[in-house]
């Protein structure tokens, strides 16, 4: 299924253009630039506490940076872009005292461009059962529905805060399975913090790699691999 297109296509569906963001006198984020075009997967990787998690809150509008712009939807973020994309918080939790299917009645309440017909697929595809009480599940059950109540949306950039944290290896291949399925037409995006770097490499577009809050390198996964490099190793000669 095609995804509405809401920019032009030269156009980056993100732009962060020297991004800080400080806490009293604490710096998380310094001078962060770096760009992400419509219908790509970037991965924005590094250590803990690198700002990663800072960084998404600013691009979904949920906090605004001390310094610099950003573009996001072609626009600055606000409740309206907000509204355009679909945000996994890391450690997000859902209502434990809802069944599956109660809570996706709720969020096909909630979004106007919630999908009926894929959310039916999504339940399928990631074998979602939908009498299972969310307090009952496992960490990888519930990570499987925090990322289909963004799938059976029609919003055209996700963004995922480490997606498969405490989930098991079975989890992770159908999540990445339907991260890969979401891109084959190549109209939506995603941008996905994540540690789990093997579980993801082979779907990155771009690495963004980020520590101490400001942006070591951006690389193109293809130039990265004519050059005999991956991914992990890259990473590791930037942060070891």
């Amino acid at each position: 299924m095609s995804f509405p297109s809401i920019l032009p296509d030269s156009h980056p569906i993100i732009r962060c253009d020297h991004i800080s963001k400080s806490y009293k006198k604490k710096a998380v984020l310094h001078n962060v630039t770096f760009e992400a075009e419509q219908g790509s997967i970037v991965g924005l990787l590094g250590p803990n506490g690198a700002g990663k998690s800072t960084l998404m809150r600013i691009l979904t509008g949920l906090l605004e940076p001390s310094a610099g712009t950003v573009e996001v939807l072609g626009s600055k973020p606000s409740v309206q872009t907000l509204a355009q994309l679909a945000f996994l918080p890391d450690r997000g939790q859902l209502p434990n005292w809802l069944t599956a299917e109660q809570w996706l009645s709720y969020a096909a309440g909630i979004y106007p461009d919630w999908d009926r017909a894929r959310e039916r697929d999504w339940i399928r595809k990631l074998e979602m059962g939908r009498s299972l009480r969310i307090a009952t599940m496992s960490r990888g059950q519930e990570a499987r529905l925090q990322l289909l109540t963004c799938l059976s949306r029609r919003a055209p950039l996700v963004i995922l805060d480490e997606p498969f944290t405490g989930v098991d290896l079975l989890s992770r291949e159908s999540i990445s399975s339907a991260i890969a399925d979401e891109t084959s037409t190549g109209d939506r995006t995603f941008l996905i913090a994540t540690h789990d770097i093997r579980e993801m490499e082979p779907l990155f577009d771009r690495i963004v790699l980020i520590g101490d809050g400001t942006v070591k390198g951006v690389f193109d996964t293809e130039l990265l691999r004519a050059n005999g490099k991956s991914v992990e190793s890259c990473y590791r000669d930037v942060f070891a």
